[in-house]
């Protein structure tokens, strides 16, 4: 295909057809957030998005890769460049609320703390609208749609690199909530991230006979401590999962679910292997059995500064977030509930973030050390916390689109350009072969895959096996 110009592909060639497509995304943000669905388990997502696509003739493979929850789509109109879209749409566990501007009671088991709901709807359609708008000016090349589970496990675009997802794509584009409108170019936190079991036996809490899994999960906490003096670069958090309800039952088990973060990924390797090291000693002095769980570890994001300018430049023509004053005033009242002592804040500027870093993880990281990834923010008030019930309730309210429309538009315009402007791929590509020039790329380690596969409701209810174990358990039926 021949482009019918060389001009500047500008907003008014892409808006209308994004303009057409909004109902639907905001109906996408609506169903996301009213089923939220655990990481793996997000089959009611899947079948949204995927619906959608296959509607506007995109070729669509669901379960990608032996990831049920996975899914690409594609949709090609000539010869030119792969630009790859990323879809995200998991919740997480025990953060379910209402739209309102209190805590539900009870929480419901999932909720879209992170916003999730806006990322897979808000990308899909931004391909949607770039497919149209390449058709319509008769620009080449190819719009590919990655539905990416398990992100809130650091996994699923981990476990999508492993299997050789992304290897046809020239360029990657992204989005995210977060504090700030614009576009991205500064590393995030690499992380590795899993769990270590100590197994006992069940016995009375009065009974000191048995060996004890909690007194070896408490003994390996307490020696932990001496970790912050070791190792006082090195963020090490954890939280303790087991079959735990009265005290008078020790339990059999007791899992400790550590995330070890560095912006260096063998930083954060070498000292979560110290921990497991450590946990495993001392689990081997209290008599116990042993198993380990690795989850995956993931490299922090490799700034592009090329795709960050396209983005920019994108993000400038559409203008910042559009919120009525009744979006304000009810984001307002929301953050008065989290933190009534401070005052109100929304980021209502678009810039270019390209100073610091970022002190979260995502598994997109990993593959932008390998195909360049650009990622636009929206901004939610300061005083709503991620991960967090409220961020929850922000997330299913007619307040918060602003944000995922500028984000989704944005997109949709800097693909149409990043294809009809091979050139500037060429270039986000040189930019990353400098910036890892020298350096060893380490394989990325990707545990519980049979587990996320095959039964991840094991891994939400802490059943899972998936890993290494002492000796003693070699020989015991699994769910000992």
């Amino acid at each position: 295909m021949i482009h019918k110009t060389m001009k500047r592909i500008q907003l008014s060639d892409v808006e209308s057809h994004w303009d057409a497509i909004r109902p639907r995304i905001e109906d996408g943000f609506d169903v996301l957030w009213n089923t939220p669905e655990l990481p793996c388990m997000e089959f009611g997502a899947v079948e949204a998005l995927t619906a959608w696509l296959k509607a506007e003739g995109f070729s669509v493979e669901p379960g990608a890769f032996g990831i049920p929850t996975a899914f690409v789509a594609r949709k090609r109109i000539g010869v030119g460049p792969c630009v790859g879209i990323l879809a995200e749409y998991d919740a997480l566990p025990g953060l379910g609320n209402c739209a309102c501007h209190t805590r539900s009671e009870p929480p419901s088991e999932a909720g879209h703390a992170c916003g999730h709901n806006h990322i897979g709807p808000a990308n899909t359609g931004a391909a949607i609208a770039a497919v149209r708008s390449a058709q319509a000016l008769g620009i080449g090349g190819e719009i590919k749609v990655i539905g990416c589970p398990a992100e809130e496990l650091l996994w699923g675009k981990v476990a999508l690199f492993v299997k050789g997802a992304f290897e046809d794509c020239d360029a990657l584009l992204t989005s995210h909530g977060d504090y700030q409108n614009g576009a991205i170019s500064r590393p995030c936190q690499a992380m590795a991230t899993g769990e270590f079991v100590f197994v006992g036996q069940s016995s009375h809490g009065g009974y000191s006979g048995k060996v004890n899994a909690l007194a070896g999960a408490e003994e390996a906490l307490f020696a932990l401590r001496d970790f912050k003096e070791r190792y006082p670069d090195v963020p090490i958090k954890h939280i303790i999962r087991g079959d735990m309800k009265i005290a008078g039952v020790v339990p059999d088990d007791v899992r400790l679910y550590f995330s070890i973060r560095h912006l260096d990924v063998e930083r954060a390797m070498d000292v979560y292997d110290a921990v497991v090291d450590l946990c495993r000693k001392v689990a081997e002095r209290c008599g116990l059995d042993w198993r380990h769980l690795p989850i995956s570890t993931c490299r922090g994001y490799l700034a592009n500064d090329t795709l960050a300018n396209v983005l920019f430049d994108s993000l400038s023509d559409v203008g910042p977030p559009k919120w009525s004053d009744a979006d304000k005033d009810w984001m307002q009242q929301l953050a008065e509930q989290c933190a009534p002592a401070q005052p109100f804040e929304l980021d209502e500027t678009i810039r270019l973030y390209d100073e610091g870093q970022d002190y979260y993880s995502q598994d997109d990281g990993e593959v932008s050390w390998r195909i360049p990834l650009g990622r636009v923010n929206w901004a939610y008030p300061k005083q709503v916390p991620i991960h967090h019930w409220s961020w929850t309730a922000l997330s299913g309210h007619t307040a918060s689109r602003a944000g995922p429309h500028m984000a989704s538009k944005a997109i949709a315009l800097a693909a149409v350009r990043l294809l009809s402007e091979p050139r500037l791929i060429n270039d986000a590509k040189s930019e990353l072969m400098s910036r890892i020039e020298g350096k060893h790329i380490c394989a990325p380690r990707l545990g519980a895959w049979t587990t996320l596969t095959q039964s991840p409701q094991s891994f939400w209810n802490g059943t899972w096996t998936e890993g290494e174990a002492s000796q003693g358990l070699a020989t015991l039926p699994s769910n000992r």
